[in-house]
């Protein structure tokens, strides 16, 4: 109901003038809607390669007789008279075929420039004229229903135009009087040439040669005015009449676009609308008047010209006729107007594409209350309104095979984004409307409670693997290792790939001291990083273990993490059990606290959900993995550098299960600089890029024992990231094509048009809902404030970067090196803050630098171009938010730094009379 209600909104009813009878007059070209007659002539960027490479014309298009005679016959009864620009343009058959259906013709004589005829026909402008004046002299002469001819459409608004550039190809007011002047001698019906209302004001000289003016008055186009179509109709002709009281005024051009850019007036911020029910406004307003003033009138055009988009005029070119291109009349000339009568058929596309998708979400999540039944339904039946309204106004709009592929891949990449959210969304409303936690893990103190004075607990390996890791932090690690309260469990280190033995050695002390649970093993160089580490380490671990741990050289764990979740293998299906990274550094640190929140959100949120659906990620520390199920998988994957979650995949593949705790048993270090946090990110994506290219086939085939559910969850898990990537390529595309908007012009030649604005609002839509998915699922799931919730936000965008140039790597590379995360490793100053984000500075001021001069520059009179100037100012927060990041890292640092700077004791230097005697 919603729906159908916000569809209605947009049609509204609009009053305008009634016109009772046939029209006066309209201009014709007589081109089908497949044909263009100047394909390759005009001033484009292709015709520019064209003529650099030859001088040989393209040939003309002459327009079919056929399909004259079936636009005149649909014209006979609604038009008196039809005005034509061209006598080439079937000139010797048109009168013959406007006789015969009762029309009557005002036929023109095009006037070439040297360069026009040169670059159409390969001849010399005096040569080509002279055909056409001769050929609408006879037309004049021996044709009774022609009553008036026209010299020239529009030659003196050209040369005018292009007096700064003194192009001697223009035609010169003095060469069209020459041409005009021959015309009169020849013929006996009145004489003119068809110019804008200001070129007549401009050259009364031009006034004094012809029989009457012939006006062209397009408010449309008039980049300074502010007054309604009908207004500036009767303003033009008031001043024409006080120049010229004695001339007869004829508009030979009137009209509105029925589609195309808006146009803004820089002096006032009036916006003008080019849509079907505008058009219909203001064309029935000016021939009302006009008709009432006994003014003859010709609207611009019988019949939409979709080549015009094109090739001369921009996207309004196409859309100025009475009919669009398939001779289908566009409005009724008397009665209210409907804005988008349409509406209906859209609605109900809309409606039908949502219901499916709506039945299939309420039978499957019927367990979800009400609000969040309610919340997924509407974002699935915005996301196919968004798909229609795009679909509406594709079908409103003529395009070329290009822009059918630039349309069908923005629609393509517009539904998979929408696809993206609505996934998101589904885990917004499992997550903050589900009525109870199925598999949720029981709190620690109450999973020991619950044990058997006798129960067996099976002996536990805990593998901790580092490589240059500061001694002091790995001691540390392993003092907690070693409060841990189990009664069966051992502790091996490895070291590898460390060449200064005073990095290592203090640490093989320290576990040399505390007995034989603690084994230490270190390697000058050790192929396949941690995973080879950690496989070795396998291999020397006690026969009796049955369960392998694995944590980071930085955590320090709670004593009773291993009682409180070892019991859940006693489920013989259960082959890992992860718990949640956490971290202990980060009070005191805006960066830090802002990285602790981050980490937070998807470890309280997304890894929850997926525990639902026994579809957890494993990561590499603080997990318990069963041992026969490791030795099942020979081990970790060398070939990957997030080998943790590519073992968890294989394990599920299998058939294994996993279970996940909320609780925190240990807390590690956040990384002290964006890099970084950066560099950990950037392994984590381009590992998942690995793992899905590897597994794939496993993972959308049958020949694996996943579930649907965890296949799922895997592919949706990694959707946000593709998303980075594709918002990284959007980006480079989005600065490319406001070079084709900008730079063309500057060499003379026609610019690309901008993209349709019609994908904005979706998009905008996408950004806004991932805020209020991000904030409402922190705000339900993640014990912290607004403020660090909104760090958290602030530090996740800042990764779009790193994660897109990530997957895309991931996409075209078979391997990366690993790549370690430093740990205590706090030197930062500003400068190397913007060197940590260097990347997403330029593309952020490249966006705002676009976002400026298509502003100031295309945005003065087209509101499009200023909607698409915020867009990219929208599309540049991530890299926005990079920097920011990268800044406060350095400020904290730096205020560190100072803070241990001040409360370090002051040196005593001892004088000379204190020194003690030798």
């Amino acid at each position: 109901m919603a729906t159908v209600a916000g569809w209605r909104l947009l049609d509204r009813h609009v009053s305008a003038a009634d016109v009772e009878g046939p029209l006066q007059g309209v201009t014709y070209a007589p081109w089908a809607k497949d044909q263009d007659p100047i394909a390759g002539k005009a001033s484009s960027i292709m015709s520019f390669l064209r003529t650099a490479i030859s001088d040989e014309p393209v040939p003309t298009v002459k327009p079919r007789r056929e399909q004259v005679e079936r636009d005149f016959a649909m014209l006979a009864g609604k038009v008196g008279t039809v005005r034509t620009y061209r006598t080439t343009d079937g000139g010797e058959y048109m009168p013959e075929i406007a006789a015969r259906v009762g029309l009557k013709l005002v036929p023109g004589a095009w006037i070439y420039s040297a360069n026009e005829a040169k670059l159409q026909f390969g001849r010399e402008a005096s040569e080509v004229n002279a055909e056409e004046t001769r050929a609408l002299i006879r037309m004049a002469n021996q044709n009774p229903n022609i009553e008036r001819v026209l010299v020239g459409n529009e030659n003196i608004l050209r040369w005018d135009g292009q007096k700064d550039l003194r192009d001697p190809n223009a035609v010169s007011p003095a060469q069209l009087i020459r041409e005009i002047r021959n015309v009169k001698r020849n013929v006996k019906v009145p004489v003119s040439t068809s110019e804008p209302w200001h070129i007549w004001l401009n050259y009364p000289e031009l006034a004094k040669e012809v029989d009457y003016l012939a006006v062209h008055i397009l408010p449309y186009w008039d980049e300074q005015s502010s007054e309604s179509p009908l207004d500036y109709l009767k303003d033009k002709i008031g001043q024409l009449r006080k120049a010229y009281p004695n001339k007869n005024i004829i508009v030979t051009e009137v009209g509105w676009p029925s589609n195309g850019a808006e146009r803004r007036s820089p002096a006032t911020g009036l916006i003008k609308r080019a849509t079907p029910a505008e058009q219909a406004k203001s064309v029935r307003d000016m021939v009302a008047w006009l008709k009432a003033q006994n003014i003859q009138y010709f609207v611009v055009e019988a019949i939409d010209q979709p080549w015009k988009s094109y090739d001369l005029e921009g996207k309004a070119g196409g859309y100025w006729g009475l009919w669009n291109a398939d001779r289908q009349q566009k409005f009724e000339w008397t009665g209210p107007i409907e804005t988008f009568p349409q509406w209906w058929v859209y609605a109900a596309w809309s409606v039908a594409a949502a219901l499916p998708l709506m039945a299939v979400f309420l039978w499957y999540w019927s367990n979800l209350r009400a609000a969040g039944q309610l919340a997924f339904c509407g974002l699935v039946v915005l996301s196919t309104s968004a798909v229609a309204y795009g679909a509406s106004v594709a079908a409103g709009t003529y395009m070329v095979t290009g822009e059918m592929v630039g349309w069908g891949v923005l629609a393509f990449f517009l539904v998979l984004s929408l696809a993206m959210a609505l996934v998101q969304a589904l885990e917004l409303v499992e997550t903050i409307w589900r009525r109870r936690w199925v598999r949720e893990a029981l709190p620690a103190a109450e999973m020991i409670a619950r044990q058997p004075v006798d129960r067996h607990w099976p002996k536990v390996s805990i593998h901790v693997a580092i490589c240059n890791e500061p001694p002091a932090m790995v001691i540390q690690t392993i003092e907690s290792l070693a409060a841990v309260d189990y009664p069966n469990l051992e502790v091996i280190v490895i070291d590898n790939n460390t060449k200064d033995p005073a990095v290592w050695r203090p640490v093989q002390d320290y576990c040399a001291q505390l007995g034989e649970r603690f084994k230490f093993f270190h390697f000058d160089v050790m192929k396949g990083f941690k995973a080879g580490a950690l496989n070795y380490v396998l291999s020397q671990t006690a026969p009796d273990a049955e369960v392998i741990g694995v944590i980071d050289s930085d955590y320090m764990v709670r004593p009773d993490w291993l009682k409180g979740v070892i019991p859940y293998f006693d489920d013989a299906k259960i082959a890992y059990v992860q718990c949640p990274q956490d971290h202990r550094d980060w009070t005191g640190d805006r960066f830090k606290e802002m990285l602790n929140w981050e980490y937070a959100g998807f470890f309280d949120i997304g890894m929850c959900l997926r525990n639902e659906y026994d579809a957890i990620i494993q990561h590499g520390t603080m997990t318990l993995v069963r041992r026969t199920c490791m030795e099942e998988m020979d081990g970790w994957a060398t070939w990957c550098i997030t080998e943790d979650t590519e073992l968890g995949l294989r394990l599920m593949e299998k058939g294994y299960g996993a279970m996940y705790s909320r609780e925190r048993f240990g807390h590690g270090l956040t990384p002290d600089h964006f890099a970084g946090y950066k560099k950990q990110r950037f392994r984590w994506a381009y590992g998942a890029m690995q793992i899905m290219k590897a597994h794939a086939r496993k993972v959308f085939s049958n020949t694996t024992r996943l579930t649907f559910w965890q296949k799922y969850h895997f592919v949706a898990g990694w959707l946000p990231w593709f998303a980075d990537a594709l918002n990284l390529i959007f980006t480079w595309a989005g600065l490319a094509w406001v070079l084709a908007v900008l730079v063309p012009p500057l060499f003379g030649l026609k610019p690309v048009g901008l993209p349709p604005t019609e994908f904005i609002i979706p998009t905008i839509g996408i950004f806004i809902f991932k805020l209020v998915y991000s904030f409402g699922l922190y705000a339900d799931r993640v014990k912290c404030t607004f403020r660090q919730s909104l760090g958290a936000s602030l530090a996740g965008l800042a990764l779009t970067y790193t994660v897109g140039r990530a997957v895309i790597y991931g996409l075209a590379t078979s391997r990366l090196p690993f790549m370690r995360t430093p740990k205590m490793d706090e030197r930062a100053t500003l400068g190397m803050a913007l060197g940590m984000a260097r990347g997403e500075a330029v593309l952020m001021i490249l966006l705002w630098l676009a976002a400026l001069v298509l502003w100031a520059n295309v945005g003065v009179i087209d509101p499009e171009a200023r909607l698409w100037s915020l867009f990219m100012v929208v599309q540049s927060l991530p890299y926005a938010a990079a920097v920011l990041v990268s800044v406060i890292n350095a400020l904290e640092q730096m205020r560190h730094a100072q803070a241990v700077f001040e409360t370090a004791p002051t040196p005593v230097v001892a004088s000379p009379a204190m020194q003690p005697a030798q």
